[in-house]
């Protein structure tokens, strides 16, 4: 704990993606085209404090990536995939306090390493001045850690097998209400903009004439 660089480096300091990749005057864009929709919007026309109007245009990888987000990983666990994707997948866009108390109750080995996870990412919120009761689960996997241990299972009748200890590490995403917000507008667009399903064609009611008799 007294080795200050052994400390930043297990726990870097959070920092806001929109300090960082985007310039003075689009960073000033992009808030307040967020304050004026609760979500960023493309190409939507907004007022600065200077009078000045400007639109923005974004990737959809830059918004993923500029809305507000908690990326938190883990170390090596002792667990194997299978087991730990079945937490996982409990708590699937669950908000993380909701999360939290839901891993306190199982059963599962692996729920007490989750909970330290998501405790984390509680802190590095509120040091972001985020609020925590705003947070949710939007994506969690998991992948196996190498370097796996292997031991001589010792059998009856001079046979032998191997032992295998599983390591797996975790990653989680939470994000905002700001998130939720804008793909509930892109899904209430997708469902405007759909044909409506008609099941009488625009054609003529007899049809096209065939090339043939019918007769």
């Amino acid at each position: 704990e007294q080795d200050q660089k052994l400390q930043e480096f297990l726990n870097p300091k959070p920092y806001l993606t929109v300090d960082t990749l985007l310039t003075p005057l689009k960073k000033e864009i992009y808030v307040a085209n967020v304050a004026k929709n609760g979500f960023f919007k493309n190409m939507d026309l907004v007022k600065l404090k200077d009078g000045a109007s400007y639109t923005l245009n974004l990737t959809q990888q830059q918004i993923e990536a500029l809305e507000p987000s908690v990326y938190l990983r883990s170390w090596r666990i002792k667990s194997s995939v299978k087991k730990t994707n079945i937490v996982l997948r409990a708590l699937k866009d669950l908000p993380v306090k909701k999360a939290i108390t839901q891993l306190h109750f199982m059963e599962k080995k692996v729920a007490r390493e989750l909970v330290e996870m998501l405790e984390r990412g509680v802190k590095d919120a509120e040091k972001m001045n985020y609020n925590p009761d705003d947070l949710y689960i939007s994506e969690s996997w998991v992948h196996t850690d190498g370097h796996w241990l292997k031991r001589v299972d010792c059998k009856g009748r001079g046979r032998a097998g191997v032992f295998t200890f599983k390591w797996v590490s975790v990653r989680f995403l939470l994000k905002t209400s700001q998130t939720t917000k804008r793909l509930a507008h892109l899904a209430a667009e997708r469902d405007a903009n759909k044909k409506v399903f008609c099941a009488v064609s625009k054609g003529k009611i007899r049809g096209n004439a065939p090339g043939f008799y019918r007769w």
